[in-house]
Formats: structure tokens, sequence, C-alpha cells
């Protein structure tokens, strides 16, 4: 135990710190499988050694730069054919906090990412065990870049960077904590028109035409949202088609 988020309902009453790790959803993904394991529960560290990303791609942080933390949820309650909508919810807690602390304009980009002012700050990894038709568990990985100024990929930016000023990593795992436990509770009360109505008015390039890859080749088409499944809606040459999470790429 290392520290206890302020005044939380269940979300972050325990808090575990790990100075290094290989990831923190990997922590407590074997904290699941070997333990009890109380929902709300978090693990972060200050370095994550092989942290990762949606599609296999590597997270790289610099040492105690960043908020690199892992929360455990048991949306008992959720279908499994509703399950992205922990995608949604965890990406609009980390729109709530940015939008507090910075000035620029935050945006969520299908299916897992945060970007302000059209570089990506945060990503979101949410690995969940099924047990037949019911959602037993789910491991919220968020890596949000805070005072790290240097990466090795192409359009990424933190809040110093965006903001000139340095924040604490801690205050803003507590915020984000927070809102997700707020969004958590619209999600156990069935709210999910508002939940997919908020993530549409954040959705990044909605209403624009943008190059995609899919299966068949290269197209274009116009970015309409997102139906209740998270499949990503697509207007091509007038046709709405729907697509899943492996089965189209963004081509910058």
């Amino acid at each position: 135990m290392h520290k206890i988020f302020a005044k939380p309902l269940f979300l972050g009453k325990k808090v575990d710190f790990l100075p290094q790790c290989h990831s923190t959803n990997d922590e407590l993904l074997l904290l699941v499988k070997n333990s009890v394991v109380q929902e709300g529960s978090v693990i972060y560290t200050d370095h994550q050694l092989k942290g990762r990303g949606q599609r296999g791609n590597v997270w790289f942080d610099e040492l105690g730069k960043n908020v690199l933390m892992s929360i455990l949820l048991r949306p008992k309650f959720l279908s499994p054919t509703k399950q992205f909508y922990l995608n949604l919810i965890t990406g609009l807690a980390i729109v709530d906090v940015l939008g507090e602390v910075l000035e620029g304009k935050v945006e969520l980009k299908w299916p897992n990412d945060v970007y302000v002012n059209d570089r990506k700050i945060a990503g979101i990894l949410i690995e969940s065990n099924l047990r037949g038709t019911s959602l037993e568990s789910a491991v919220i990985g968020i890596g949000l870049n805070v005072n790290q100024s240097g990466f090795n990929m192409h359009g990424a930016t933190s809040l110093s960077l965006e903001s000139g000023k340095h924040h604490d990593r801690f205050k803003l795992m507590e915020l984000v904590v927070a809102q997700l436990e707020k969004w958590y509770l619209k999600l156990k009360g069935s709210n999910y028109e508002v939940i997919l109505e908020s993530y549409h008015d954040l959705l990044m390039w909605r209403g624009e035409l943008h190059a995609f890859k899919g299966v068949a080749g290269t197209f274009k088409g116009e970015i309409v949202g997102i139906n209740q499944h998270g499949n990503l809606a697509i207007n091509v040459d007038g046709k709405l088609q729907y697509f899943g999470l492996k089965e189209v790429e963004f081509i910058n």
C-alpha cells in the first residue's frame, strides 16, 4: 500500500506503487489471477519496461515523468457486447481532467487515444476477462504524458509541453480516478446514450473525410461516429460501413 486517493467511493481505495515494472496491466492481471483483488484497486509505477498499447505498440516513457497506472473494474452488470463502453468512459474521464488544466483542443481518437492540439497525450489499454456470458473483470490501463519532453514517436505531446508548466502526477492520478468513478457510475446506471453522445462530441475527425487502410486496401471516407459495439462508422461513397478494431487503420 502506498497512498489512498482522496474521498473515493470505491475506485482508488487500495493503491499500490511499484518503482518500475514490465507493465502495470501485467502486474494487475497477475494479481487478479492469483489472489482476490477488490474492485477499484490501482497499481501505478514510475517506469514501465515493456509498456503496451493497442495492436502490440510499445508505450515509451521517461522515468518518473508520467502517469502510468492500471485500475481493476468488475463490470459484471455490463454485457460483453457493450464492453467497449469501458473505453468510452475512460477516455471521457481523461478528457474531463485535461480540460481543467489545459486550454487546447482535447479530443478522443478512435479507438483508445486522447489527443491535444492534434498530438497524442494519452493512451488506453483495456484487458477484459469473460466468464461465460459475464464480464468478470476488466483491467483499465492508462498512460498519460505529464512532464516528459522527449518522445520516440512522431506527433506525441505532454501536459508540460502544452502548458509550459510542471504538473503533480499523483494529483492527476487522483483526478482521473475520480472522474472515471463518476463515468463508471453513469455506466452502471445504463446511461448508454449520454455516454455515446459525449464521446461523439469529442470524436476526432468526426464529419471529416479521412484516409484508411482496410482489409481490402486503402480507401477514403467520412467518419460518422461509432455504434454501441464500438465499431467505427464510416461513410464510404454514400454507403455507411462499420469497422471493428482490427479491420481498419487511420492513414496520417
